[in-house]
């Protein structure tokens, strides 16, 4: 390169002098034509490091000074992942003892050549003020053990269960709102108990004989009430998923074949023969497996109605998408006005009340919906059929319908610390940011804080050595462990149900961070206060409906490499133009947000973003939320570890969803061949275990043996792909034995178009051939 006027003033201002001597020395027996030693590379290096002019002298890329470079790269001489004929330039120049300028020049067009791969470790230190990061159980597939499923349940709703919620039989089941004929039943369901007890309800509790009993007093009482009691005999009794329903609220069903579907579910019950309060968790786990079921199905619903009668003590639930609540267990002898009017109400509930979507309009051939345009004019869109849903409860229940003209109406429930993504889409729109999806209309729907309204929570339950089920979560190399532990005393799931009673606080300041972490050695300490579950006892979420163009296909839906590759180039390019000229951090990179785009209606992009409801405006401090739910799969190591995020994560992120289409969902779209799938696949320990599991499993599988191992998974007709991904395993986690995990400092536009261009050397070559 040529050198500036400043650069040079410097240079002569600054001499070596003797500084190479010693180096030099130890060179001299080094024919030019020879791959200098790395010990020697080493010590020269130092030597340049040392002097004055390399402390004054800028880098290339104009981020910090050649000093700070000339570090980094000694540090990955020292461990063995450069190499060494790059050096031989400036080698020459010192045995030559080459002017000054000459030297420097050298230095600096090696700074330059290296740039891409020798970013430091973590320029930039993580600083913790990220929202934290939570598990859902939406990463896991129906097809695993009920184990596993129940260990992600848990971590959903462990901070986030309450129960004795004051006001919860008068909100869902109050005579004083109910017509005419609900009062009738009622009234004749209470004259089967003789002020004392139920008079039929059977001494053994066991299923069969309390089964027989709740579908007498629904033949007797509620024959015209328009949903019916059922049961499943065996595990194979409803379509989707495995899973004996114990007891059950539908539409009466009508199929011959006696099969079921979770489509036309309204309450879901789970009796047990006693009422072992020692297995209090494992009951409500069983009761959130069928829940989660439900709103996959149902993906627009916006609460669920659920209950235990364990022998003869009940327990009424709602599940929403901030957790469940209940109104605390009762005696049904005891308290004979509760359970009649939960058994009336659950057969009699109006659509409002049993939490079913009330704003799609459903005709006979399509669905409707009614939004604001852009000049908040109303707008009716037509929907078609279901692109993405969430299997989850805790959880933004994220639900994608192909709409018409070619758009996407999205279905969310998005924390309400944070901008509406509504709100990030405009923004990026009015800063000239390209690849990204345009909004189109939008209408906010309902909150949580509008579900719960009237209803007094009280800290939410600690379950006894809550932390466990997580630590114990089934890896897929060990077996599975259950919910259903022996106890030793009914202890075990003691809770906080003698703290007095609170209304959900108000949103309030939150505490301050002290600390500001400066160097790396941050990673590891204890956790500031942003970690700890904040003031408001729960989350309030915004339900809405979000309408934007183009269409696409996700990403998994790829037909040829050529176009999965197109796609997560095009991609990446729009998170550049996100990142830089939008100002905006997407912080959610899955297969999921990442589309498939015909290039003629998406500006010329292949591939595009979307969902922007964890997105962030760069510099603008933590959202408070309380935490914010991604892909386990394609979180970057970094975020697994709590540190906060970065567009370097992001771009590792698209890094692990090219290799996730190419090991694992490549199988399924007809690029297998003859061969199978790989039984165990080594992915699976990106899915399953504690973040700081699923962290160190990247962390072996990101160096050049882990990811040949990767791709060992990869169909054989992949092959052509296996370059690119070493390629940009190089440039995000350096060519080391340590592995570079940080963001680096400096142009972040030199890490896009590092991965960018390898992307465009790949898919020429493809062309081509």
């Amino acid at each position: 390169m040529t050198l500036t006027e400043q650069q040079t003033k410097v240079i002569s201002e600054r001499p070596l002098n003797d500084a190479l001597d010693n180096p030099r020395e130890k060179l001299c027996d080094l024919h030019k034509s020879d791959i200098p030693r790395q010990e020697d590379v080493a010590n020269l290096l130092a030597a340049l490091l040392a002097s004055p002019a390399a402390f004054s002298l800028p880098s290339p890329d104009g981020s910090g000074n050649v000093a700070v470079k000339l570090f980094s790269i000694q540090q990955h001489v020292r461990g063995g992942g450069l190499k060494l004929e790059h050096f031989r330039p400036l080698v020459c120049h010192v045995l030559d003892k080459s002017p000054d300028v000459d030297i420097w020049d050298a230095v600096l067009n090696l700074i330059e050549r290296l740039s891409p791969l020798t970013h430091p470790p973590s320029s930039i230190a993580p600083t913790f003020k990220g929202t934290p990061v939570k598990t859902s159980s939406s990463r896991l597939a129906d097809s695993e053990t009920r184990g596993i499923i129940e260990g992600g349940l848990f971590e959903e709703i462990k901070n986030c269960t309450f129960r004795n919620v004051k006001g919860f039989c008068d909100k869902f089941f109050n005579p004083k709102s109910w017509r005419q004929e609900q009062k009738a039943m009622l009234w004749a369901m209470m004259t089967a108990h003789d002020g004392k007890i139920w008079t039929e309800f059977p001494s053994t509790t066991n299923e069969r004989p309390v089964w027989d009993w709740l579908c007498s007093l629904e033949e007797r009482f509620l024959a015209d009430a328009p949903y019916k009691l059922h049961t499943t005999r065996t595990a194979n009794q409803f379509n989707e998923r495995k899973g004996q329903m114990d007891v059950f609220l539908q539409i009466p069903a009508t199929n011959a074949d006696d099969t079921f579907e979770y489509k036309h579910v309204l309450v879901i019950g789970e009796q047990k023969k006693l009422n072992d309060t020692g297995k209090f968790k494992a009951t409500l786990l069983q009761l959130a497996r069928y829940v989660r079921g439900v709103f996959t199905d149902q993906p627009t619903r916006r609460f669920v109605h659920a209950f235990s009668l364990c022998a003869s003590t009940m327990e009424l639930w709602v599940f929403d998408r901030s957790g469940p609540y209940s109104s605390g267990p009762f005696d049904i002898h005891d308290e004979p006005d509760k359970f009649a009017r939960a058994l009336v109400g659950y057969a009699t509930m109006d659509n409002d009340m049993m939490g079913l979507d009330t704003f799609i309009e459903r005709g006979d051939a399509y669905r409707y919906v009614t939004l604001d345009d852009a000049s908040g004019n109303e707008m009716r869109v037509k929907l078609n059929k279901a692109m993405v849903r969430q299997r989850a409860i805790v959880c933004r229940g994220t639900t994608c319908y192909e709409a018409q003209n070619s758009q996407v109406a999205k279905f969310s429930w998005a924390s309400d610390k944070r901008k509406l993504e509504a709100e990030q889409l405009k923004l990026a729109e009015q800063r000239g940011v390209e690849g990204v999806a345009r909004v189109v209309a939008h209408r906010q729907i309902t909150t949580i804080a509008e579900l719960r309204d009237g209803l007094e929570f009280p800290k939410h339950y600690r379950f006894r050595n809550e932390a466990n089920f997580s630590e114990d979560l089934p890896l897929a190399t060990t077996s599975t462990h259950t919910s259903d532990h022996k106890r030793k005393s009914s202890d075990d799931d003691a809770s906080d149900n003698t703290l007095e009673s609170n209304k959900r606080r108000p949103n309030s300041q939150k505490s301050k961070l002290s600390t500001e972490f400066n160097d790396q050695s941050s990673i590891g300490k204890a956790m500031p206060s942003l970690y700890i579950p904040g003031e408001d006892l729960w989350e309030n979420r915004i339900y809405s409906c979000l309408v934007v163009s183009p269409a696409g296909r996700v990403i998994s839906d790829f037909k040829t490499i050529e176009e999965l590759l197109e796609s997560m180039r095009d991609a990446i390019k729009a998170h550049q133009s996100l990142y830089t000229a939008g100002n905006i951090l997407h912080r959610d990179i899955s297969s999921n947000n990442i589309i498939i785009t015909n290039p003629k209606t998406a500006d010329g992009f292949k591939g595009m973003l979307i969902d922007l409801d964890l997105a962030k405006v760069r510099d603008s401090g933590p959202s408070e939320a309380r935490h914010q739910t991604g892909t386990m799969q394609f979180m970057a190591i970094e975020v697994l570890r709590k540190a906060d995020h970065t567009y370097r994560h992001d771009l590792e992120s698209f890094f692990y969803v090219l290799l996730w289409m190419c090991a694992r969902q490549s199988w399924n779209n007809g690029f297998s061949g003859k061969k199978k799938p790989p039984k165990d696949s080594i992915l699976r320990k990106w899915e399953i275990g504690t973040f700081e599991y699923i962290a160190d499993a990247k962390v072996g599988h990101m160096t050049i043996n882990g990811l040949e191992r990767v791709m060992a998974e990869f169909p054989d007709i992949f092959h052509v792909v296996k370059p690119l991904c070493l390629k940009i395993r190089s440039i995000l986690f350096g060519e080391t034995a340590r592995l570079n995990i940080g963001t680096p400092s400096g142009d972040p536009d030199e890490l896009y178009r590092a991965i960018i261009t390898a992307y465009d050397e790949v898919i020429d070559a493809l062309i081509k051939n």
